[in-house]
């Protein structure tokens, strides 16, 4: 559940979208800059998740005020390295976001976190993943409401894909 904190609707001063080389995080950075905000577009390019100073690289790239989208990950994860690789990536993206007096989060995830049911998805299902990606996903949303201050908001689509995929 997602609970406004302006009375009335507020544009950022600045969106960061991480992983903006990616299917989800170009549409996203996209869909911004069409609407008029300012974004700043990190990719692999600027920052490598994965090296050893990733999280201070990012940081960097931060202000107090940002509001950020983390659509950065491995995906889908499908072995157990990749879910390794998605664990370093997150412990890099968390520790980043901390050191930062930010707006606002969005972590785009995914609904594998939830078991898969005959009924409709609530945001109080069980999360009992069954899968790596799943288990990737739910990890990741749980080390960023562990560590992130900032108000947070886990987005969780399934199946995505389009024509640029």
């Amino acid at each position: 559940m997602l609970h406004h904190l302006n009375v009335v609707p507020v544009a950022p001063s600045r969106v960061v979208v991480i992983g903006a080389g990616g299917f989800v995080g170009a549409a996203v950075a996209e869909r911004l800059t069409q609407a008029g905000v300012p974004v700043l577009r990190l990719t692999r390019a600027e920052v490598g998740l994965l090296a050893p100073d990733a999280a201070d690289r990012l940081a960097a790239h931060l202000r107090d005020g940002d509001s950020v989208v983390a659509a950065a990950a491995i995906a889908p994860c499908k072995t157990v390295a990749m879910l390794t690789d998605n664990a370093v990536l997150t412990l890099a993206l968390v520790t980043a976001l901390s050191r930062v007096a930010l707006a606002h989060v969005v972590n785009i995830g995914s609904d594998a976190v939830f078991i898969d049911q005959t009924v409709p998805l609530t945001e109080d299902s069980p999360k009992a993943p069954d899968s790596l990606h799943g288990v990737m996903h739910l990890a990741r949303e749980i080390a960023f409401h562990s560590t992130v201050t900032a108000p947070l908001a886990i987005l969780r689509p399934t199946l995505i894909y389009g024509a640029d995929d």
